[in-house]
C-alpha cells in the first residue's frame, strides 16, 4: 500500500502586483507525486480561508459525494456546495498560482497569504488570521488530547 505524501508545515508568501502567489515548494512536490501541477479549491465552509488539494483529495471528495444516493436532496446539496463551488488552477511554471477573486475576498488575501498543511489539503490564509486561529486549535488540542485516535480504534501517543 502507497502512503500519499501529506502537506505539512505553514508557509507565508507575498501576493505579487499580478495577483500570483507562489504555492510553497514542498507542495509543489506532493502535487507532482500525485502526477500534476493542478489545484482544486474553495472558500472553507467553516473557516475564512481557502482550502485546497491536489487530484487525491479531489478524488476523496467526489467519493463522499457519490456514497450518497444521487437521486436524493443531500447528494445534490454536496455536489452543488462542495463540487459547484471548486475551482481547478494551473500552475505557471514558477509554481504561481492565482486565486479567483471571490476566494481571495472570502480568506481576506492582500499582500500576502499563509499556506497551512491539513495532510489531504491544505488551506490559505491573511497570515494574522491565521495565528489566531493557530492559537485557539493548540489550545483546544491541549485540552483534548486524550481523544486523539487512530480510526481502527487504536490511541495515539503524545
Amino acid at each position: 500500500m502507497t502512503i500519499a505524501r501529506p502537506f505539512l508545515s505553514t508557509f507565508v508568501n507575498r501576493v505579487d502586483a499580478k495577483g500570483r502567489i507562489s504555492v510553497p515548494a514542498r507542495y509543489r512536490e506532493v502535487l507532482d507525486g500525485q502526477g500534476s501541477r493542478t489545484i482544486f479549491a474553495r472558500t472553507s465552509t467553516s473557516e475564512p480561508a481557502i482550502v485546497a488539494g491536489g487530484a487525491e483529495w479531489m478524488a476523496g471528495i467526489q467519493a463522499m459525494i457519490d456514497a450518497h444516493d444521487p437521486s436524493s436532496p443531500l447528494y445534490d446539496d454536496f455536489a452543488y456546495s462542495w463540487l459547484g463551488d471548486t475551482v481547478e488552477l494551473s500552475l505557471d511554471s514558477e509554481g504561481r498560482v492565482t486565486f479567483p477573486a471571490e476566494l481571495m475576498r472570502h480568506a481576506g488575501l492582500d499582500e500576502s497569504a499563509a499556506f497551512v498543511g491539513k495532510g489531504q489539503c491544505f488551506e490559505v490564509w491573511e497570515p494574522r488570521a491565521l495565528e489566531i486561529r493557530k492559537l485557539q486549535a493548540r489550545r483546544s488540542a491541549t485540552e483534548n488530547r486524550g481523544m486523539l485516535r487512530v480510526k481502527n480504534g487504536g490511541g495515539a501517543t503524545q
